[in-house]
């Protein structure tokens, strides 16, 4: 079976990882979780907020962390602005898992740049993602819904 966590928010501000039992995880777990590294880049990168779908100035998605170096992340961010709650974008990590992360201002911070990530170990589809998160995290998609938010993948959009 695979190793399911959730990244963000749990019901109050800050963004914590947890496991599928809505416990914090060890700090070995965490380290090896909540970084990773794009390939072909120097540094590994920090989940807050890197994989969220972003929409540049031409409309086309992109997201934070796909740029090479600290100048590029900082230049997509400043030219771009987050996609609407709940659209996600599907990642294969360096770290072992599959990403999905969305921007959330649902589970208990309305704040900009409130972002969830939901990581399960091995390569997977959006649909077991969204199914992981159904079965491990079902207080983040109830949060969702009470709010009028669905998840949307637009990994495929990423070309348009």
């Amino acid at each position: 079976m695979s190793r399911c966590f959730y990244f963000g928010c749990w019901n109050q501000p800050g963004h914590y990882i947890r496991s599928a039992d809505s416990r914090h995880v060890s700090h070995d777990v965490r380290r090896r979780v909540e970084s990773y590294r794009v390939e072909g880049h120097a540094m590994d990168l920090h989940l807050d907020g890197t994989l969220a779908p972003r929409r540049n100035c031409d409309g086309k998605i992109c997201w934070e962390g796909q740029g090479e170096t600290a100048q590029d992340r900082s230049r997509i961010h400043s030219d771009s602005s987050e996609c609407a709650q709940g659209e996600y974008l599907l990642h294969t990590l360096s770290n072992g898992f599959t990403a999905i992360q969305w921007w959330d201002r649902c589970q208990g911070d309305e704040r900009g740049a409130c972002n969830s990530t939901v990581l399960l170990e091995g390569a997977h589809t959006a649909d077991e993602m969204v199914a992981a998160l159904e079965q491990h995290f079902p207080s983040v998609l109830a949060n969702l819904k009470k709010h009028g938010v669905e998840l949307v993948n637009v990994t495929l959009k990423l070309d348009e």
